[in-house]
This record gives C-alpha cells, sequence and structure tokens, in this order.
C-alpha cells in the first residue's frame, strides 16, 4: 500500500568524530522537497558540491558505504540512511563539513532521535513501492540474499554464521516500521573482530572508535571493548546481527521505494547489500537486463584496474561459465589520445587487446573457486588488428573460454565495431594469489 513521501519539518545539527578518520565532523540534515531523495552537501568544499544517495553513486568504501560523485566522496553514510528507513522519512539535504559523517554513538539512535525531533511531515505526493512479484537470490560464495514475495509490508531476516572459535550463529527478524526499528535496531551498535581491529591499526583508521560506540567479538567467544580491552556490556544479546540488519537498511536506502517484501541475508555485508540494491533499482526502473549484468562501478569490485587503465565499461551478459559480453566505450576524451597520433586519433591496437584481457579476467574471476586471485597475461596467440577503431566507436568484446583450470586458463577473445571484426587473439593467464604480488 503507497502512502505520502516525507521530509522533516525543522532543520537540525549533529557533530561527533567520524569513525574512521578520527575527524570532527558537523553535520546538518535539512528539509527537502518531493523526489529529492537523499543528497550529501559537502560543504567544506568550494562551491560545496552536491553527493547523491543513489546506486549510480556507489563508491569503493573500505568496511563502509561510500558515496562517490565526480571525484567527490562522503563515507560511513549507513547508519544515518538507516535511520531514515526505520522512521520512513524519504527526503532529506545533509550538510557535512568533511568526507566521512559521524560515528556518534556507533548505531543510528543519535540520527533516529534527531530526526523524530524535527518533526516527519508528510508531502503532497506518493512514494513509490517497489513490490517483489519473484523470488530474487543474490549470491556470492557462503553468503546470500534473497528477496521473496510479501502481500504487505517489509520483513527482513538475517542469519550471521560467524567463523569458528567466535559466537554461535545468531538470527533476527523484524519487521520494518518505525516503533520496532526504535526499539529493535536503533541502538545496535558497530562491532568488528579480533582481526579487524589488528588492521585498523595496521592502517591508521578507527580514530573514532570509542569504548561505548563500538564493541569486538574475540576467537574466545568473550566480548571486549575496542580501546582497553575490558569485558563489554551487550545492548542485546544478539545485538551483532541486529547491526547488520541495520547495515543492510542503510544500503537498501538507495533504492528510490519502499519495499515490499520478505528478505532472508545469510552473512552479507556492504558488497552483497548494494548488489541485491542495484537489482532493485533495476527493477523500479523497468530494465529487464540479464543477471549478470555488471556496470562500472560492480566492474571495478571485481578488476584491480583503476583510470585511466580500466578499459572496459559494461558486461552485457554472462553465458554459463565459458562466455562474457562487454563493450568498451571509445571516447575523444581518453588520455592517451593527446600524444597517439592526435591528429588521427586510432585506439591502439596493445589496447584492443588489454580490453580483451580484462573482459577475460572478468569471466575467469566469477569462479568461486579464483575469488582472490588475479589473472596475469602469459601469451598471445593468433592476433589480428583488422580495422581501425576511433572515437565515437563502441568496441564490443565477446570473450570464450577454452581450457580453465584452477592456476591457468585459455580463452579466445574477439573485439568488433558494428559487426566488423576489429581484433582478435587466443589469450593465456596464470591465476595468481592477490596477495602473492
Amino acid at each position: 500500500m503507497s502512502r505520502l513521501q516525507t521530509t522533516i519539518q525543522d532543520s537540525t545539527e549533529l557533530s561527533g568524530k567520524a569513525l574512521f578518520s578520527g575527524q570532527q565532523v558537523h553535520v546538518r540534515l535539512a528539509p527537502a522537497d518531493a523526489h529529492t531523495g537523499f543528497l550529501f552537501v559537502r560543504a567544506d568544499l568550494p562551491d560545496s558540491p552536491v553527493v547523491p544517495a543513489t546506486v549510480e553513486a556507489l563508491g569503493s568504501g573500505f568496511r563502509c558505504t561510500t558515496l562517490s560523485w565526480n571525484n567527490v566522496e562522503v563515507k560511513a553514510v549507513e547508519h544515518l540512511l538507516s535511520a531514515c528507513v526505520g522512521l520512513g522519512v524519504d527526503n532529506l539535504i545533509i550538510e557535512v563539513n568533511g568526507d566521512e559523517v559521524p560515528a556518534l554513538g556507533g548505531c543510528p539512535m543519535d540520527y533516529a532521535e534527531a530526526l523524530q525531533a524535527a518533526g516527519i511531515v508528510e508531502l503532497n505526493t506518493e512514494r513509490r513501492v517497489l513490490r517483489i512479484e519473484e523470488t530474487i537470490s543474490v549470491p556470492e560464495g557462503r553468503a546470500t540474499i534473497v528477496a521473496m514475495p510479501q502481500e504487505e509490508g517489509f520483513t527482513v531476516s538475517y542469519v550471521l554464521d560467524f567463523d569458528e572459535g567466535y559466537h554461535p550463529t545468531e538470527a533476527f527478524t523484524i519487521t520494518v516500521e518505525p516503533e520496532s526499528y526504535m526499539r529493535e535496531l536503533a541502538p545496535a551498535r558497530t562491532f568488528g573482530l579480533g582481526e579487524d581491529y589488528e588492521q585498523f591499526e595496521r592502517l591508521s583508521v578507527g580514530g573514532g572508535i570509542t569504548e561505548e560506540n563500538a564493541f569486538v567479538l574475540c576467537k574466545d567467544g568473550s566480548v571486549k571493548k575496542p580501546l582497553s580491552g575490558c569485558p563489554a556490556q551487550l545492548r542485546f544479546p544478539d545485538e551483532a546481527v541486529r547491526h547488520k540488519v541495520v547495515d543492510l537498511l542503510g544500503d537498501l536506502a538507495l533504492v528510490k521505494a519502499d519495499l515490499q517484501t520478505r528478505l532472508v541475508a545469510v552473512r552479507s555485508g556492504h558488497r552483497l547489500n548494494i548488489a541485491l540494491a542495484r537489482r532493485f533499482q533495476r527493477l523500479l526502473e523497468g530494465e529487464a537486463g540479464p543477471e549478470e549484468y555488471l556496470d562500472v562501478l560492480d566492474i571495478r569490485r571485481v578488476l584491480p584496474h583503476r583510470y585511466p587503465f580500466l578499459m572496459v565499461d559494461r558486461v552485457l551478459r554472462v553465458e554459463g561459465d565459458n562466455k562474457i559480453v562487454a563493450v568498451k566505450n571509445v571516447t575523444i576524451n581518453e588520455p592517451f589520445f593527446q600524444g597517439h597520433y592526435p591528429e588521427y586519433p586510432i585506439l591502439p591496437g596493445v589496447l584492443q587487446l588489454e580490453a580483451l584481457s580484462q573482459t577475460a579476467g572478468l569471466l575467469l574471476l566469477r569462479k568461486l573457486e579464483h575469488t582472490g586471485k588475479v589473472c596475469l597475461l602469459v601469451r598471445l596467440d593468433g592476433v589480428r588488428l583488422r580495422r581501425p577503431v576511433t572515437p565515437g566507436d563502441q568496441l564490443l568484446l565477446e570473450v570464450e573460454a577454452t581450457r580453465v583450470r584452477s592456476r591457468t586458463a585459455v580463452v579466445r577473445g574477439r573485439g568488433t565495431v558494428n559487426g566488423q571484426l576489429a581484433c582478435e587473439a587466443e589469450m593465456s593467464f596464470m591465476l595468481v594469489d592477490a596477495d602473492a604480488l
């Protein structure tokens, strides 16, 4: 059942340290018109650039949800957005004077109480509803999220299955409504495992962690405070799994509709949550793309390449375990055109082969047994460059695996422009552990 969109009646402000950077940050929540969604305004930067909270703006974050738009980032937005979902707030202008929002109590409670105190008011526009008509499954290794049809409301069940030595398996279910959210989820704090905090120390992050806004689960089954290592008191016996639901709701805030579904999540984290958010947004927009569709943000999560050397813009489809089809859009803004025949720009042949190689990497690294590996090109055979590829062309990249082993693979690739063959090659790869490089 649809409802009217909402915002807050009055502006409200909060301050505190950012969890990862430890910097003191100030945030101001202000009313917004219908269809605004959530807009983060970087008040500390010239011209106050805006970063929208949408699936298109998702960036790469370290153990948090990060938004990136026109090279401007806002990090750790999930607790604030979770509070908005839990209380049914749909439109906000969020001004922040740093690249990370305040951690506050390590949970959504302070944000939720500030929203309530500001007054949640209806706007004269209906909120869209995404009704899940068929079961959707998003798996990744041992983790998965399943969305199932439900006649009314939004229900989340989460199963947190810890590695051996940690807490027993925890499970929690909630129908998301403002009252249940404030009571059952908003107080649940962020947490980490013992080795997580060792990694924080190595990377010099986590300056905003306090004794009270987080807790640590240790391999001996104990729960400790993050700084002193003293025993910690949990707010709920299953506080860890409740916080996982908090994060899941925050990530799904990027879908611009109320969800009518029952979700069952097992061991999911931000990456898998975001994959589901993307699937939901495509359903909302009526796109009938294949399940294997990957945009450039998904591609960045699989391949180690970055600008200006990421040569694949989109994966159109994956056919079984052996074939993939992707595209590379060639534009005059490519940096190499400044020096490579600038008066007659041509996509270098070696970069066409690099695009094929990266497409092969996307195919091979989808396999579970290749998780955590990197594809190294070791041999090229049968190379043919058939026609020039110039700005404005779309290079269609087709790669088919002919032999795949645990440590080696051979693929055949071809690139075409408007149906005409541009390049082809047989490529051999070694699959090596990423941490061995």
